[in-house]
């Protein structure tokens, strides 16, 4: 069994400074969809790393098995460091802001991260031969050895940057729809 950390303390800049991690796309937040892809991973432990200053967003989780972690908010590597720091490993990592993951795609990753003898697996999502980190990487402790593995991008692996990204999601909730009921 791997703990979870969902990493939920994104600026939301290009958003424009919207709390990217309660943004609804096909009527489920974002936060939402990677905590339950963690719970259905049978992540023994399951931690969201939020920024201080988003202290009120707390209240949002409703699962009493669910630990927020206050993080200091001066970026992601920052942050990423600060929560492992309290972590027990094995540790797999998600980010907040993909509004198809699926536990099954975090299975196969952490099938495949698993047989890999590196401290640190990282996914990365290619597409026409341009290949991009993921945020869902898998930690036998922090720091080490690292190695990448490689998924194809489809929907359940992309992430919302931009407003042409939650166009794009919006566009195909319906598509989606079964996808959405497996998480």
């Amino acid at each position: 069994m791997v703990d979870a950390v969902v990493m939920a303390g994104g600026r939301g800049s290009r958003l424009g400074g919207v709390k990217k991690q309660l943004l609804e796309v096909c009527g489920r937040r974002l936060i939402d969809v990677a905590l339950t892809a963690a719970k259905e991973i049978n992540s023994s432990k399951i931690r969201i790393c939020i920024k201080k200053e988003d202290a009120p967003l707390v209240g949002i989780i409703e699962d009493p098995k669910i630990e927020v972690i206050l993080c200091p908010g001066l970026g992601y590597v920052e942050d990423l460091n600060y929560i492992l720091s309290s972590s027990n490993f094995p540790v797999i990592v998600l980010p907040a802001d993909m509004p198809f993951l699926t536990s099954n795609v975090l299975k196969k990753f952490l099938d495949l991260a698993q047989k890999e003898t590196a401290d640190v697996v990282t996914l990365m999502v290619c597409k026409n031969g341009n290949c991009r980190e993921s945020g869902i990487s898998f930690f036998r402790r922090a720091g080490g050895s690292w190695v990448n593995v490689y998924f194809e991008e489809h929907p359940e692996l992309r992430d919302i940057d931009t407003v042409d990204d939650m166009k794009w999601a919006e566009s195909l909730c319906d598509s989606m729809e079964g996808i959405g009921k497996q998480r």
